[in-house]
């Protein structure tokens, strides 16, 4: 993964829990051109866990609007999704479900060289 510390809107220093919904947002600037965020998720545990991640995206860092939603994640590994965004503010919001659900120190951020990054 090749993420930008400053492009970060999870960073991944914690575990993710079902507790936690909207994140406070990311002056990522306005940018014109498509860019790539990614879910890494490095471990899942628990009975039937799912997780759905949005997109939301404001001019103003307070009025925020859904954007863009990833497919519902039920197993580690690298997601990613194409967005087209020219608002200067973006955060995730997370709905964890299942029964004991763990998505481990999941990380969320734009990929800064897009999808095909792979050292």
């Amino acid at each position: 993964m090749a993420f930008d510390a400053n492009l970060l809107l999870r960073d991944g220093t914690s575990a993710l829990s079902s507790s936690e919904t909207s994140a406070a947002g990311v002056n990522v600037g306005v940018c014109l051109v498509p860019r790539v965020v990614e879910v890494y998720v490095p471990s899942v545990s628990g009975t039937s866990p799912t997780l759905t991640v949005k997109i939301q995206e404001s001019d103003d860092n307070s009025t925020w609007q859904d954007y863009a939603s990833f497919p519902q994640i039920t197993a580690a590994g690298r997601y990613y999704l194409t967005i087209q965004s020219n608002a200067k503010y973006l955060r995730y919001h997370a709905t964890v479900g299942g029964t004991s659900p763990n998505f481990g120190n999941t990380v969320i951020g734009i990929v800064p060289a897009g999808r095909y990054t792979s050292w």
